[in-house]
C-alpha cells in the first residue's frame, strides 16, 4: 500500500479492512498512547466492540486539537463506513474530497486515489447497499470488474470534481436551522474551506424519537441513575428537535457517567457525539483559535456541526473538572465553555477562526465531573448539576443483565448464555463490593465469571 502524505489517502488504497486497521494502528500508536492502542487490539474479536472502540478513538483524536491528529481521526472514521448503510459516509466523504483536492500527488497515485474515491462516493449514494463486504473490498472488486455499478464506472471526464454540497444536501422534510448565515460571515481561509459546505445552508435539527422506550431501556441499563435520567428526559419532546439544558453529571470514578452520556445520546436519536477531553485541556482552544494563526482551527461546537451536518449535535466534555483553572494566559476550557451556555450569546457566537457569527443555540452540552466544587461559580450557574450515585448491591441483577446483553452484542457466541445463577451473583457481589462498586470492575468480573463457567463446562 503506497504511503501518501495524508493518512486518509493512504487508507483509501487499502484492499481490505484488516490492512487499513493495521496501517492506522501502526501510524497512530504514538499519538493514541499504549492504553488506547491496546484497547483497539483487544476489541478486534467482536465487530460491534471494535466499531465502538474506533468511534471513541476518533473522538479522542479530534480532542487533541491538532491537524495531524485530525487527519488520523478522518482516516479512522473511514473504517466505520458501511456500503450497506450509506449515511455512514456522510461525515467522511466531504473531508476526504478536500484532502485529495489539496494533496500534491504524483500521476500514478493521483489516478488511483481518484478512482477509489469515486467508488466511495457511489457507495455514499447507495449504489452498493446490498454488498456485505467492507468498503475497501468493494472498491477492489469494482476496479476488477467483479461488481458492476454504472454510476461508479460510467465514462466521465477525468477527475471531474464532485459536487459535495449537492451530495450531502439530500431532501429533508423536518425542521432545520441555518447555523452559518452568509450575511454574518467573512471569506473563509484555506484551513476552514470545509465549512463552505454548511455556509448559508439549512441544516437538519435532529428530533427525539421513541422516548418512552428509550427511557425504559436506559433505566434497565443504569438503575442507579434513574433520577438523573428522569431529569434529562424532561428536556425532550417526542418528534420535536432535541434541545437540552447544559448539564454536568457528577459522581465518583467508575459509576458509569461517560457510558451513560453515550448511551443516552444514541437512545434518543443523536448519532453524532463530539467528545472533548477536559483532563487534557490546558488552554482556551475549545473556543477556536485566531484566524490570523497559520494553524487556526474553529471551535469544537462548530466542528461538531460540520462533522454531523446537523444543527443540534451533542458536545460531550469528559472530566470538565480536570481542565486548567481560569486565569491561564492562554485561556481555559471553563471560560470558553461559558460563552456557549447562554442562549442569547450562543445564538450569535462569533467564532474567531471562521470570523463568522454562528447560531449554536441548539447545540447540546453534557459534561462529566468527579468534583464540581472546583468549578467557577459562573459555570455552575450556567449548568444544571445532576448527581450519578454509586451503584448498589440491589442494582446488581439489572446491571449484570445489561452487561451480559452487551457481551452478547459483541460476541454472537454469547447470545445463548444462560442468565447468571443465584450462586454466581453472590460470588460476583462479593468481588464487586471489594472493587468499590465500579461498573468497569463489574464488567471485568462478569466476563471472568462467564469464562470460568465455559472452562468448567469444557472439563465436564
Amino acid at each position: 500500500m503506497t504511503k501518501l502524505q495524508h493518512p486518509a489517502l493512504t487508507t483509501l488504497l487499502a484492499g481490505r479492512w484488516d490492512d487499513a486497521f493495521g496501517y492506522l494502528h501502526h501510524v497512530s500508536e504514538e499519538t493514541l498512547g499504549p492504553a488506547r492502542a491496546q484497547r483497539l487490539l483487544d476489541a478486534c474479536g467482536g465487530r460491534r466492540a471494535v466499531q465502538d472502540e474506533i468511534k471513541e478513538t476518533v473522538d479522542a483524536l479530534y480532542a487533541h486539537g491538532t491537524h495531524d491528529a485530525g487527519a488520523l481521526a478522518l482516516a479512522w472514521s473511514m473504517l466505520t463506513c458501511l456500503p450497506s448503510y450509506p449515511p455512514s459516509f456522510r461525515s467522511v466523504l466531504p473531508q476526504l474530497q478536500h484532502a485529495l483536492d489539496t494533496a500534491d500527488l504524483d500521476t500514478n497515485d493521483d489516478a488511483d486515489v481518484h478512482d477509489r474515491l469515486r467508488i466511495w462516493w457511489a457507495a455514499g449514494a447507495g449504489d452498493y447497499i446490498k454488498e456485505k463486504s467492507s468498503m475497501f473490498a468493494v472498491a477492489v472488486a469494482v476496479l476488477a470488474g467483479e461488481i458492476m455499478k454504472e454510476s461508479a464506472l460510467a465514462p466521465i471526464p477525468a477527475f471531474e470534481p464532485v459536487d459535495v454540497a449537492k451530495w450531502f444536501r439530500s431532501a429533508y422534510d423536518g425542521p432545520t436551522l441555518t447555523v452559518m448565515p452568509a450575511a454574518r460571515a467573512t471569506k473563509l481561509n484555506s484551513n476552514n474551506k470545509p465549512f463552505q459546505e454548511i455556509l448559508d445552508k439549512p441544516l437538519p435539527l435532529v428530533c427525539a424519537r421513541n422516548l418512552v422506550e428509550a427511557q425504559r431501556r436506559l433505566g434497565y441499563e443504569f438503575p442507579h441513575a434513574a433520577t438523573a435520567l428522569s431529569v434529562l428526559f424532561k428536556d425532550l419532546r417526542e418528534d420535536e428537535p432535541i434541545k437540552m439544558r447544559p448539564t454536568i453529571l457528577v459522581g465518583t470514578p467508575g459509576c458509569g457517567k461517560s457510558r451513560l452520556v453515550r448511551r443516552f445520546a444514541k437512545a434518543v436519536g443523536l448519532q453524532h457525539v463530539q467528545r472533548y477531553d477536559g483532563a487534557s485541556a490546558g488552554d482556551g482552544h475549545f473556543g477556536g483559535t485566531s484566524k490570523g494563526w497559520s494553524n487556526t482551527e474553529a471551535s469544537v461546537p462548530a466542528r461538531a456541526v460540520l462533522a454531523s451536518r446537523t444543527a443540534n449535535p451533542l458536545i460531550f466534555i469528559d472530566e470538565v473538572d480536570k481542565a486548567t483553572r481560569p486565569g491561564s494566559p492562554n485561556g481555559s476550557l471553563m471560560t470558553s465553555l461559558a460563552s456557549f451556555c447562554d442562549g442569547e450569546t450562543a445564538s450569535r457566537y462569533r467564532d474567531q477562526s471562521l470570523d463568522c457569527e454562528l447560531d449554536l443555540s441548539h447545540a447540546g452540552f453534557l459534561c462529566t465531573a468527579n468534583d464540581v466544587t472546583v468549578l467557577p461559580d459562573y459555570l455552575k450557574d450556567r449548568f444544571r448539576i445532576l448527581r450519578v450515585p454509586v451503584p448498589r448491591l440491589v442494582d446488581l441483577p439489572l446491571l449484570a443483565g445489561s452487561i451480559m446483553d452487551d457481551l452478547a452484542r459483541e460476541d454472537a457466541e454469547r447470545a445463548g448464555d444462560e442468565p447468571l445463577a443465584p450462586d454466581e451473583l453472590l460470588v460476583i457481589a462479593r468481588a464487586w463490593e471489594r472493587a468499590g462498586f465500579s461498573l468497569r470492575k463489574l464488567q471485568a468480573i462478569i466476563r471472568a465469571t462467564l469464562e470460568a463457567r465455559d472452562a468448567h463446562a469444557m472439563r465436564h
